[in-house]
């Protein structure tokens, strides 16, 4: 097999870890982008070596080859795939945790987008229909209670505060 092969076949299992693993953030794309550049380095060692020493003769030698170089990407993918529970893919499916059709149309909706623009302004929620803005709406719902909070308390001591500089009752 060529090294362009080689290539694509690393592209796909690439594609179907993100696809099937959906629970990552900026982290997986930055490993995705890494990974590729050093397999793809990879590749072209294997390539170097194989013209040297005339292995595209042998065929089925580069078979093997080409399977233990797709074993070794898609063990890496497996072991190191960053995901936001902290939990690898590889011990997901050790406990048991199989991906789910909700999982695959969560990872397949991470790769679209919706190129119907409204009024052409690329940042409006409406243009990403099949995307999941909102990753940390805890963390958004929590805030918006803290600012609620911290107003109540700078009422009070707004309150107070006028209660104590001109003396009166305050309800």
């Amino acid at each position: 097999m060529t090294g362009w092969q080689r290539f694509g076949i690393m592209l796909l299992c690439y594609f179907g870890i993100m696809v099937l693993y959906p629970n990552y953030d900026a982290a997986g794309f930055y490993f995705a982008g890494i990974t590729l550049v050093m397999w793809t380095g990879v590749i072209l060692i294997l390539a170097v070596i194989s013209n040297i020493l005339g292995l595209y003769n042998f065929p089925n030698f580069c078979r093997f080859i080409t399977l233990v170089f797709v074993a070794a990407v898609l063990f890496s993918l497996l072991w190191y795939f960053p995901q936001k529970d902290n939990v690898s893919p590889i011990n997901k499916l050790k406990y048991g945790e199989i991906p789910t059709m909700a999982d695959i149309k969560a990872g397949v909706n991470r790769f679209t987008f919706n190129f119907d623009f409204v009024r052409r302004r690329a940042t409006r929620s409406e243009n990403f229909v099949n995307q999941k803005l909102e990753d940390n709406q805890e963390k958004i719902e929590e805030t918006n209670e803290a600012i609620k909070e911290a107003a109540e308390k700078a009422k009070k001591q707004a309150a107070k505060k006028i209660e104590q500089t001109l003396e009166i009752e305050v309800e």
